[in-house]
C-alpha cells in the first residue's frame, strides 16, 4: 500500500519539499496540523478564534471528502490554542462540523503557533468509512 497524497483548493499548502497537508494509506487519512490562511499564508481572522476553528474545520471537511470521506470518520483530532479561554469558540465551530458521536480529541495550551496571529491549530485521523451517516 502506498500514500496517496490529497489536495483540497481550499486548504493551502506550504511550499514544495516543506509538508503535505494531507495524505491516505487505504481507508486511513491523516491531516497535517492546519492553521486558518490563504494562500499567501495571511491569516484568515485575524483576533477571532472562532472564525479561525471555523475555517480549519471546513479545510478538514474539504480534504476528508478529497479523500472520499466525510468529517464523521475523523476518529481524533488534536487542536493547539495560544490562549484556553478559546475554548467555547473551539468548541462551538466543532459543533457545527461533527455529529453524532464525536471523535477523540486532545486540547493542548501552547505559547504560540507558526504565524503568530495564529491562535488554534488542527491536526486531525479519520478512517475513511467507519463514521457514522
Amino acid at each position: 500500500m502506498k500514500f496517496e497524497r490529497i489536495r483540497s483548493p481550499i486548504s493551502p499548502e506550504l511550499g514544495p519539499e516543506s509538508l503535505s497537508n494531507c495524505k491516505k494509506a487505504g481507508d486511513q487519512v491523516f491531516i497535517s496540523g492546519l492553521l486558518s490562511w490563504d494562500e499567501n499564508q495571511n491569516v484568515i481572522g485575524v483576533g477571532d478564534a472562532y472564525a479561525q476553528a471555523r475555517n480549519i474545520f471546513a479545510q478538514m471537511q474539504s480534504l476528508m471528502e478529497a479523500a472520499g470521506g466525510k468529517m464523521n470518520d475523523i476518529a481524533k483530532i488534536t487542536m493547539f490554542t495560544t490562549d484556553m479561554r478559546y475554548q467555547p469558540d473551539i468548541w462551538r465551530a466543532r459543533r457545527e462540523f461533527f455529529t453524532g458521536d464525536f471523535p477523540c480529541s486532545t486540547l493542548v495550551c501552547v505559547s504560540h503557533l507558526f504565524k503568530p496571529e495564529a491562535v488554534i491549530e488542527i491536526e486531525a485521523i479519520g478512517v475513511i468509512g467507519a463514521g457514522e451517516d
